[in-house]
């Protein structure tokens, strides 16, 4: 492994300021052009410098903290693939595009190249990041923090829709839900970084708000389907069980934003089964001929085995530190996932827990997570289970963040026993959870 001072010479400080400016610059720009018609643009450079502050803070806590880790050594991959595109063209493209030629193989790299990190290599979902992340370490000249400023800049584009589309529909609580979106200390670090975790957290927020260009606005068709099928490509080169995630929701997201146009009960009434079939069915062969594209998670039993996989190699302790939980066996059957379920969903959004701390580095995680779980209850409580229900099918936008909320954060903790990694493999669900339990609250005081 590369030690730090490879990381952090003069020379990438020295770049790494020029790209700081440039992305700030940038950011201004885009705020004064817009903050007259928009005024939650007010917070966009605002939200753009935490973001860039996070990954700098990031990188060095990676570097001379941790002394190593995931996030180096994706920058080690990336630039080796870089390195091959600069003096091998043909093997290096073969690699970036993940094609079935010869030339996309280990042995195209060598010793001036450099040669990726063998277990990322080995797993095609984790060297996609390593082939994202070469076009970027092109443009930063090698330089690593520069690679990681322009990694959480892309996310942040992601975040930053994900925002506008919640401030379009609730325009005036656009003061609230930049605090839940924007400045949430848990993305602002684990989402800014070289890692899946930032480009899976930029696209599922990004992806989101071109669907709702796409299927609910009918707006700008074309370049938000371009961004539908690029966001989508990503997800499905990183961690495919998003897709998954994400589907229940965007069909309950139509099915519920067609609904609520109709005036008339007898409209509804008629209209409820016929899009139950419609989306059921399209829903039920969408996932049929996406399953080829999803790998092992294409069947639920394959689906099953590989929870079963990553609950084992989150025990490695020499990988994940030894702070591990433990919600119960996967013993390989539908029944047994569901009876794991409500613990599953529990630990995913609420947990770590003050008494589970088992870092520096979770203390911030579980400041969260002890304020979500105080405000959840005090909802619960005062709403009412029934009241909550309610409000979730009369507002479309808020019933997608929940259904992907539960099921993503289901798929995370039944898989998981690590809480190190947990406050990872969490963070995609975060700005959709934070919001929507922020908007049902403000929602439920005005009926």
């Amino acid at each position: 492994m590369q030690s730090k001072i490879d990381f952090i010479t003069t020379n990438d400080i020295l770049i790494s300021i020029g790209y700081f400016f440039i992305i700030i610059i940038i950011g201004w720009i885009i705020k004064s052009r817009c903050q007259s018609k928009y005024p939650e643009y007010k917070y966009f450079l605002t939200g753009l410098i935490f973001k860039m502050l996070g990954v700098l803070i990031f990188c060095l806590v990676y570097v001379f903290y941790y002394k190593g880790g995931d996030t180096v050594n994706y920058f080690i991959g990336a630039k080796a693939l870089s390195n091959l595109l600069i003096v091998d063209f043909k093997s290096g493209f073969e690699i970036l595009i993940n094609s079935d030629s010869p030339y996309n193989s280990i042995y195209s790299f060598n010793n001036s190249t450099g040669i990726p990190p063998h277990y990322m290599w080995k797993d095609p979902n984790t060297f996609s990041v390593c082939r994202f992340t070469s076009i970027l370490v092109l443009l930063s000249n090698g330089s690593f923090i520069a690679t990681s400023f322009l990694t959480s800049a892309l996310s942040y584009i992601g975040i930053w829709k994900l925002y506008r589309l919640f401030c379009t529909l609730y325009k005036e609580h656009y003061k609230g839900l930049a605090y839940l979106i924007l400045f949430v200390p848990t993305l602002l670090f684990w989402g800014s970084g070289i890692m899946k975790d930032s480009y899976v957290l930029g696209s599922t927020c990004w992806i989101t708000y071109n669907f709702y260009k796409v299927f609910i606005k009918r707006e700008k068709l074309f370049w938000n389907i371009i961004l539908i099928f690029i966001n989508a490509l990503i997800l499905f080169n990183t961690k495919t069980y998003v897709i998954i995630s994400l589907l229940p929701g965007i069909i309950l997201w139509i099915n519920s934003v067609y609904l609520k146009q109709s005036t008339s009960i007898l409209t509804k009434i008629i209209k409820v089964p016929f899009f139950i079939i419609i989306f059921g069915v399209g829903g039920y062969y969408s996932l049929i001929n996406l399953s080829s594209l999803m790998g092992v998670y294409g069947d639920m039993d394959s689906a099953i085995e590989q929870a079963q996989i990553i609950q084992k190699d989150l025990l490695r302790e020499e990988a994940y530190g030894s702070n591990n939980y433990n919600i119960g066996e996967i013993d390989g059957s539908v029944g047994g996932l569901v009876s794991l379920a409500p613990l599953a969903i529990f630990t995913a959004i609420y947990r770590p827990l003050f008494w589970e701390i088992g870092s520096p580095m979770m203390i911030i995680s579980v400041i969260e997570n002890t304020i979500l779980l105080i405000f959840s209850l005090f909802l619960l409580f005062n709403t009412g289970i029934f009241r909550l229900i309610r409000i979730l099918f009369n507002e479309p936008i808020l019933l997608y963040a929940f259904v992907f909320s539960i099921l993503f954060a289901f798929g995370v903790g039944i898989a998981g026993t690590n809480f190190g990694a947990l406050v990872r493999y969490k963070i995609p669900l975060v700005p959709f959870y934070f919001p929507m339990i922020f908007l049902v609250y403000k929602l439920s005081r005005k009926k």
